[in-house]
């Protein structure tokens, strides 16, 4: 039997997700819609809850398959033998999207498994009546045990994965290629009917590059949060927590993971923004103008004109872009954060900014809690680099001394 994830927006802007089966109207499934609704909707997000739903997705398919029904079975006290957890795990690890024999990564497989156990563990505790008995009680927590027992060790240790995640920043090449494109936002343009979303996507990089801010943030940004320079102040972009927006019409509506906040910007991309606020975006059919409204929408004719922008087709953008200016191809979203944190260490050795104080600017400005730990990363980083800078030079003076 094939199942599948639908996703609805409340009358209130909150987005949830329920699991249905594929080929039958009517109801969500009963215990997952039980189980999210009772003990994880209450306190993640809806993007952690649609990772739940995929687990226990791939449970209910396991199932189905194997002609095995669990609540049936938990209720009569029979638990998952040692040669079921092996055949589900297995299950819960293999790729959908690739040819047979192929799996998940570790990282992605464990986080099923977490998740797909923590359903299994409480349909359990839902569906046998007494389950406050020692032998029920025990039997459920060394099913639970057996299951988690079955994750697999990451490739690597975790201080190194992190190192090479901090350190990551924008090849020579593609950074001035980048930044030409932002100074000549049109170049190689084919199609002069395609210059709104050509300069749409180019400002949407631009301020990724400039800021740091994640993707989801960009996506947020309404018409409201670009505040234009005023006497000496300069121009800037406020940042929200906007989770369950009511005014987000998008199903999978793009959420700030981190801090609210204020980021400045430059003097060039505040007026890049105000040319395309007000002589392209303005042009659009269906566009709305309200503080409410968002800056980045779609151009294209449609049903969707002048709505929000979807993940999707930023990213539509994004790879057309890559495949005009080949020195672009490395470039993600979020590798414009690594690099602006790059440049960010960079900056704060020219300008003799104490440890402490880069630590807390650069919290504030990525929208991390005070002690964050990716700032002690980056930071750590930035000592390393520094210190082997200074080694090299004390390395060279003892050499000069033994001549």
């Amino acid at each position: 039997m094939n199942y599948t994830v639908k996703t609805f927006i409340a009358s209130g802007g909150e987005r949830f997700s329920q699991l249905y089966e594929a080929d039958a109207s009517g109801f969500p499934l009963f215990y997952p819609t039980a189980y999210i609704a009772r003990s994880i909707r209450p306190s993640t997000t809806h993007e952690t809850q649609k990772v739940h739903l995929a687990a226990i997705k791939r449970v209910c398919e396991w199932e189905s398959s194997r002609k095995i029904d669990l609540a049936i079975n938990f209720h009569i006290r029979r638990f998952l033998s040692a040669a079921e957890i092996d055949d589900l795990t297995s299950y819960l690890r293999a790729s959908k999207a690739r040819g047979k024999g192929n799996v998940i990564s570790n990282l992605k497989y464990n986080t099923y498994l977490a998740y797909a156990s923590g359903y299994i563990r409480w349909l359990a505790q839902e569906v046998i009546t007494d389950y406050n008995t020692h032998d029920v009680r025990d039997a459920v927590e060394e099913q639970n045990s057996m299951l988690l027992g079955k994750k697999r060790r990451k490739t690597g240790s975790k201080a190194a994965r992190e190192q090479r995640i901090v350190a990551l920043k924008l090849p020579t090449e593609t950074r001035n290629r980048l930044l030409d494109l932002f100074d000549r936002p049109f170049e190689s343009l084919l199609q002069a009917r395609n210059s709104g979303g050509r300069l749409r996507n180019v400002l949407m990089l631009r301020i990724l590059y400039e800021t740091g801010m994640r993707f989801g943030e960009l996506l947020s940004l309404k018409l409201k949060h670009f505040i234009e320079a005023d006497g000496g102040d300069g121009a800037y972009l406020d940042i929200e927590r906007n989770h369950h927006d009511e005014f987000d019409t998008r199903l999978n509506q793009p959420v700030a993971k981190t801090l609210g906040r204020r980021v400045p910007i430059s003097e060039s991309l505040e007026q890049q923004l105000m040319e395309y606020r007000d002589n392209w975006r303005a042009e659009i059919l269906n566009v709305g103008f309200s503080e409410e409204d968002f800056i980045f929408v779609v151009h294209r004719g449609g049903r969707t004109q002048g709505q929000a922008l979807p993940k999707s087709a930023f990213s539509t953008g994004l790879t057309y872009l890559k495949q005009v200016f080949k020195a672009l191809m490395l470039i993600h979203p979020h590798l414009l954060r690594h690099d602006w944190n790059y440049r960010f260490s960079q900056l704060a050795d020219r300008e003799g900014i104490p440890f402490e104080e880069e630590r807390t600017l650069r919290e504030q400005l990525m929208g991390w809690v005070p002690g964050s730990t990716m700032s002690w990363r980056y930071n750590s980083r930035h000592i390393e680099e520094k210190s082997l800078e200074i080694g090299r030079k004390v390395a060279s003076d003892t050499a000069r001394i033994l001549k």
